[in-house]
């Protein structure tokens, strides 16, 4: 009977597979392209429920499915996200409470996807990489916002040259955001569905960018827009180009660190005074004034706010 269970559960893990392909297809590859690492979500609950050695089963039939409706997509996108769901399952089941190491290596496991699929498997499947996806979306942009500066070429150039540069931060930040979107999604569904607790949530991460971080590191990678000028000729890239480049993405991997910073502050300060509807009004200033989240953050790396709620 456990067997069959085993067995049913399997078809049902590849079925579901199987529907996001076809609908992927449907979409000219835009589901698989923008949202990827949801396909590592089924066998991860599947090995949650059961254990990750038998979470193989599914994860092989589930990529044999993936490569009979797309050959490239199933090995290029299903079978990497299969193989990440099965060291999930691991890591979830043995460091119950240890949140940081799970969401690192969900982490990981999307910056290598993220990599490969943008760089590498992208041009083999749509004949583009995120350089020139990167470049279109910066020319878009200058596009529209070229009437208010008129002709000025430079610092059209200079945007231009800026969208480019942060291509390693951009696939980084998006890393992360996944890994935790995964995370959360997992965690969601293991308890609500097969009343597993995964472990910690996501809310309860005490995170904090180092105040030596703060006064060494981004001092020293906000000089790099002074000179901003040096990247726009690509043709002459040395050293100092090098340096604005690793500048700039070091400016957009801390924003990212500082508003995360501020909702794990907004969440000790909602949890010790029971001021929920704080978690609603942050989300309201990701998606429209961000910039207020980032500076809380950032003081709060100085002034650390939180020893002040926690003692």
């Amino acid at each position: 009977m456990k067997k069959t269970r085993y067995i049913t559960d399997a078809a049902m893990v590849t079925a579901i597979a199987a529907v996001f392909l076809l609908l992927n297809n449907l979409s000219s590859g835009m589901l698989v392209s923008n949202l990827s690492f949801l396909l590592a979500i089924p066998v991860t609950i599947y090995g949650l429920k059961y254990d990750w050695k038998k979470a193989v089963i599914p994860g092989i039939a589930s990529t044999i499915i993936g490569v009979i409706i797309n050959l490239l997509v199933g090995l290029l996108y299903v079978l990497p996200a299969n193989i990440m769901a099965i060291l999930y399952a691991f890591l979830l089941k043995r460091f119950p409470q240890k949140l940081k190491l799970k969401v690192f290596f969900m982490f990981f496991g999307a910056l290598v996807i993220n990599v490969l699929t943008t760089v590498v498997f992208s041009k083999v499947l749509f004949g583009y990489t995120i350089v020139e996806e990167t470049v279109e979306f910066a020319n878009e942009i200058i596009n529209f916002i070229a009437p208010l500066f008129g002709k000025n070429d430079f610092l059209l150039n200079v945007m231009r040259a800026v969208f480019v540069s942060i291509i390693p931060a951009t696939i980084i930040v998006t890393s992360i955001i996944e890994s935790l979107l995964t995370y959360l999604i997992i965690s969601i569904i293991a308890n609500k569905l097969l009343k597993i607790d995964v472990g910690g949530a996501l809310v309860s991460v005490n995170l904090a960018i180092p105040s030596l971080v703060t006064y060494i590191l981004l001092p020293l990678s906000l000089v790099s827009v002074f000179f901003i000028n040096s990247i726009v000729d690509y043709e002459t890239f040395g050293i100092v180009q090098v340096l604005v480049t690793i500048g700039l993405n070091i400016i957009v991997i801390l924003c990212l660190g500082y508003l995360f910073e501020a909702l794990a502050l907004i969440s000790l300060y909602s949890a010790k005074y029971r001021k929920q509807y704080l978690y609603i009004l942050s989300i309201f200033c990701i998606i429209i004034f961000p910039i207020a989240l980032i500076l809380l953050g950032f003081l709060d790396s100085i002034f650390k706010f939180r020893y002040k709620l926690c003692f």
